[in-house]
């Protein structure tokens, strides 16, 4: 029998249709015309990239004439990059950024004025570590925990850097060449290991922030990083027949990619990326979780909230003496009296007999300092650097031999982590002159060489929601759906793409369509449900490794009492995000866009 698309009838119960779906009138409709999308790309004079980082971001840009050159923006005059912190003022309304934000914040706390503003640092994170769905009213929680809807957090901070690069395009130029929004080919930077509904709640933070959709492309961070070391480190080492795997381990995220270069200079993934939570910010989160292990979790969230000023300079301190661990000697940061003073007050027991009863060799206090054997570093550090490690030999032994393992990224110059890799991978492991650098001008690589990646492979088998004829003793019995005199099996997983499917960029538009029929006569809207499993053949949607990542939504279909009105359906792979194509060929009516991943 031909394939039925999922019924959206809004007359039909949840329970009835077994699932997730959603009123059709609520999910935005994407109509993106690839063509219209080359076609102002062409004409772009600049390539500008932004890596939006989960403590620093940056930008860069080159001259589509002059691809070589790539110029990256001096933050106050001496940094590559600044930090990713943004301010908002009482009523909610964009303040500063980067250094600028923390500088006015620090004013703000010393005249005890800072509560009533909104303090973000860290807040990328939130894409990759989340309790809840993302949507688009997704709240995320500021320093002292006050929330504010997550799309508005992260669009003023891409709207910042991106009128920052804007002015400093101008006042580079000197008048001398008139430069407009649609001159711009933007870049703009995605952990490869985000999900497909983070990677398109970037692109639609960044459409809110002015960069428009059809000039706006997402590059992967380890292929921009791969794309950068394979320039800077040259043919003497990455050449042709080269395997190599690259670690991009910065501030929020480890993300590790492996890629083989083929022939016509191009790169091919060998394997999907892989990587988790554990960059440098970890190494922070174990600290703050020792002393709530130390001193009580109510203790640190008030010492927190009401001295601001010591908490930061607490941390500042910590930051500075983690970045040059190098994994021997006693550590010893800056420790406020006032958090000693809070705990007496509070446990009515003095500090010194506590620690007392804290096992040998743990950390120490001596007056306003707070003393880290080695042993005690070593571990607050290891939770990520181990990690890291047992990554690097899982893909080793997944892919083979390799000629380098390059490491990239913020948390890549730790001495202490530098230090275990290579004790661990000494003969292979390379690092570049400016490893942090590695993923900002690679991206710019990336928008100016448009094929520099032959191939992909996918980490997930896609499918859509679909019913077909029942079949008693093939389908369980609750998945049976009566409909028109029809009877179908509700919830039916439509395999489009198979995990571990080597996906050609070439050859990417060359995905087959499926066809899909409506379950009813009337119907006028078609809204299918597409899924994604870890399985290679999942039979149903609502199994527990398979996830509703997006919907395809066709208007103004009209069927005209025909069962048979079909819509042919193909989702495009390869690329960094997901497009689909849909044809109904009836009513003439063609959509070729993103999946919508919000609904």
């Amino acid at each position: 029998m031909s394939i039925p698309w999922r019924s959206t009838n809004t007359t039909r119960s949840a329970t009835a249709s077994g699932a997730r779906s959603r009123n059709a009138e609520t999910i935005y409709k994407r109509n993106r015309k690839t063509e219209e999308r080359q076609s102002q790309k062409k004409i772009a004079m600049v390539c500008a990239a932004i890596d939006f980082g989960t403590t620093f971001s940056g930008y860069a840009y080159a001259f589509i004439n002059d691809p070589t050159k790539i110029s990256t923006n001096i933050w106050n005059g001496s940094k590559t990059k600044t930090p990713t912190v943004l301010l908002m003022n009482p009523n909610k309304e964009f303040h500063a950024f980067g250094e600028d934000a923390i500088e006015t914040y620090n004013d703000l706390i010393k005249e005890n004025k800072h509560k009533e503003w909104y303090y973000f640092e860290k807040f990328k994170m939130q894409l990759f570590v989340r309790d809840t769905p993302l949507d688009r009213d997704m709240i995320i929680r500021d320093i002292l925990g006050k929330t504010m809807n997550a799309i508005t957090v992260f669009s003023e901070a891409i709207k910042y850097i991106r009128k920052h690069m804007m002015d400093t395009l101008h006042n580079e130029q000197n008048g001398k060449i008139l430069i407009e929004d649609n001159d711009i080919r933007w870049i703009l930077t995605v952990p490869a290991i985000w999900d497909d509904m983070s990677k398109f709640f970037m692109r639609e933070a960044a459409k809110e922030a002015g960069i428009p959709s059809e000039l706006l492309t997402l590059a992967l961070e380890p292929e921009a990083a791969s794309l950068f070391c394979k320039k800077e480190l040259g043919r003497g080492k990455i050449h042709r027949g080269c395997r190599y795997m690259v670690a991009d381990l910065g501030g929020g995220t480890a993300d590790i990619t492996c890629h083989e270069v083929q022939q016509d200079d191009t790169l091919m993934e060998i394997t999907p990326p892989e990587g988790g939570d554990f960059g440098g910010t970890s190494v922070d989160n174990e600290y703050w979780s020792m002393l709530v292990g130390k001193f009580g979790g109510k203790i640190m969230k008030t010492f927190k909230q009401e001295h601001m000023d010591e908490y930061w300079e607490m941390m500042r301190d910590f930051e500075i003496k983690k970045r040059h661990f190098n994994g021997s000697g006693t550590v010893r940061t800056k420790f406020p009296l006032r958090l000693t003073e809070m705990f007496k007050n509070q446990i009515e027991m003095p500090l010194e007999e506590t620690i007392s009863q804290w096992p040998s060799r743990d950390i120490s206090f001596i007056q306003d300092k707070i003393n880290f054997p080695q042993e005690r570093m070593r571990a607050m550090f290891d939770v990520a650097v181990q990690k890291v490690v047992k990554l690097i030999q899982k893909l080793l032994e997944k892919v083979g031999e390799l000629n380098y393992i390059i490491l990239v990224g913020g948390f890549s110059e730790s001495p202490y982590l530098q230090h275990v890799l290579k004790q661990e991978f000494d003969n292979i492991l390379l690092l570049p002159k400016e490893p942090s650098l590695a993923v900002l001008q690679g991206a710019v690589i990336y928008g100016i060489e448009n094929n520099a990646i032959s191939s992909r492979t996918c980490r997930y088998t896609y499918g859509i929601a679909r019913m077909e004829k029942f079949e008693p003793g093939k389908h369980p019995e609750n998945k049976k759906v009566k409909m028109e005199n029809y009877t179908f099996c509700d919830d039916v997983f439509n395999k489009h793409i198979e995990i571990g499917t080597t996906v050609s960029l070439k050859t990417a538009n060359d995905t087959k369509y499926q066809d899909y029929f409506p379950s009813v006569k009337n119907m006028k809207v078609a809204v299918l449900e597409v899924y994604k499993s870890k399985k290679k053949d999942p039979q149903f949607v609502d199994e527990d490794d398979c996830d509703l990542v997006g919907y395809i939504k066709a208007e103004d279909i009209n069927p005209n009492n025909d069962l048979w009105c079909k819509l042919s359906v193909r989702l495009i792979f390869g690329g960094t995000e997901l497009i689909v194509e849909v044809k109904d060929e009836k009513n003439n009516i063609h959509i070729r866009g993103f999946v919508d991943f919000f609904g």
